[in-house]
């Protein structure tokens, strides 16, 4: 595989990066203020559902034809794959 052939620059001092200029008013990297949420609980078990009885998808596709049957919603892949 042919390479054209370089020639040394001699002004070359390495990569370029940008320079780093004081700025006294820098207060560190930025974080959004934290504001209390008087309606935050904490869920030990948020997988824990109430049972559910039915199921809703929204499908927006250009083909017809589309049509799901035997959904499972659990807990236990092995029930999962039994039931499939």
């Amino acid at each position: 595989e042919w390479k054209r052939p370089t020639i040394k620059n001699p002004k070359y001092k390495g990569k370029w990066t940008a320079p780093m200029i004081p700025n006294p008013a820098y207060k560190g990297e930025w974080t959004p203020k934290q504001i209390p949420n008087p309606d935050y609980f904490y869920d030990a078990t948020p997988a824990n559902f109430t049972p559910m009885d039915s199921v809703a998808f929204e499908l927006w596709t250009m083909n017809d034809g589309i049509a799901f049957d035997n959904i499972v919603i659990g807990h236990d892949v092995k029930a999962a794959q039994k039931f499939a």
